[in-house]
């Protein structure tokens, strides 16, 4: 399952890559947009793939899967755009869609990316959480955070800085990227 799918730049990949019978994914957006563009993808068959929105930190789990029934949940650069008072129920509903032994795949951004640094101060709406022209909230985290939110419910078996220089020769530009790759597993003897 991937949470925040947008166009399925990770969906499409999975089924043309995978020839497993068994393999079945579901594509969420929060963005009704996003989920009308994999729709309307030809690559698109529901026979492997079910896209539809969802909001991660709504209180209800989707109708479209069932809960403990997903094995891998991919969350790329999704849990930053979410409100700090919504992270709890966001891992939560995380938590109750993962099978026992279940692993969450996290990317997401890490404090002092080059995101954060090009933000005006009038674009600050809390501590490292910021609001961008297009009205959606990104924030920026810590390990520390991430072990602390999302350790409450699973098991860290992961939870790494990766720092990178990107050189673009033509502008002549170095740009210091700064995410954060966790992965996070429902214990085996989840309730």
């Amino acid at each position: 399952m991937e949470i925040g799918c947008g166009a399925g730049n990770a969906v499409f990949p999975l089924l043309t890559d995978i020839y497993d019978p068994r393999l079945f994914v579901y594509a969420c957006d929060y963005s009704k947009t996003a989920v009308d563009v994999v729709k309307s993808t030809e690559a698109y068959d529901e026979s492997r793939c079910k896209a539809f929105v969802w909001d991660l930190s709504s209180a209800e789990l989707p109708s479209e899967v069932a809960p403990a029934s997903v094995d891998i949940m991919l969350m790329i650069f999704v849990f930053s755009a979410l409100h700090p008072d919504q992270w709890n129920q966001a891992v939560e509903n995380a938590y109750r869609v993962l099978k026992p032994g279940g692993v969450l795949l996290f990317r997401d951004y890490g404090r002092n990316d080059l995101t954060q640094l090009r933000f005006k101060k009038a674009r600050l709406l809390g501590d490292n959480l910021y609001i961008r022209g297009d009205g959606t909230r990104v924030y920026f985290f810590t390990n520390e955070e991430l072990a602390e939110v999302f350790g409450k419910r699973f098991v860290v078996e992961q939870n790494a800085i990766d720092r990178r220089l990107l050189v673009n020769r033509k502008l002549e530009l170095k740009m210091y990227r700064v995410w954060l790759q966790a992965k996070f597993r429902k214990p085996i003897s989840a309730d």
